[in-house]
């Protein structure tokens, strides 16, 4: 397991960031600080999206900063110049995965074909959404097959979250339910933060 997804492993919880604007970069990044979840899997499917894993990782050292939701191989480029630290892709595209693994950064796309991703050098995936893939019971078959690994997302909540991370085979979750988008549009930074703690302290 590569540095960035040992660091995840421990961070466990993995907000995705879809409905912060880059004017909200600095009280995002000390939101996650403060709250005790120092990583963000930034979508790239919003208009700020890029702009604003530009500044994050630039910005904040102690955050680990990923592309989220990438589809293309041009996304993912992007984001890697950009400074991802990793790429969670709904999609298995080899030309990303390959493109990821020349530079050396952690790739996380979905897939149920276990030889596959074998077959792609990996041992840990993105598994999006959980339950339309099957669930923990796909997770487990393969885990035991194949020797992966999984970070889950997909129709999540903090009352289901302790479900997924009590399976041995997930080793973290990622998802937009832990930053409330109504603080967000609301400027209640505070609450945000108080929402990361509260989803931090379950670790």
């Amino acid at each position: 397991m590569d540095a960035i997804t040992k660091r995840l492993a421990q961070i466990k919880y993995i907000p995705m960031i879809k409905t912060v604007g880059v004017d909200q970069a600095e009280a995002l990044g000390t939101a996650l600080l403060n709250g005790g979840l120092p990583a963000a899997n930034i979508s790239q499917q919003t208009d700020d999206g890029l702009e604003l894993l530009r500044l994050m990782a630039s910005t904040y050292p102690d955050i680990v900063v990923g592309g989220g939701n990438v589809q293309t191989v041009g996304e993912a480029r992007n984001a890697i110049e950009a400074g991802a630290q990793f790429i969670f892709s709904p999609v298995f595209d080899p030309a990303i995965i390959e493109l990821c693994q020349l530079q050396g950064v952690a790739v996380y796309p979905v897939t149920k074909d276990g030889i596959l991703a074998v077959e792609q050098g990996l041992k840990i995936l993105g598994f999006y959404p959980i339950e339309k893939l099957g669930g923990l019971p796909v997770v487990d078959h393969l885990a035991d097959r194949f020797g992966l690994r999984f970070i889950a997302a997909g129709s999540i909540t903090r009352e289901t979250v302790g479900t997924y991370l009590a399976n041995r085979n997930v080793i973290a979750v990622t998802g937009s339910w832990m930053i409330d988008p109504r603080y967000v549009a609301n400027g209640q930074w505070d609450l945000v933060t108080k929402d990361i703690g509260s989803t931090a302290s379950l670790v």
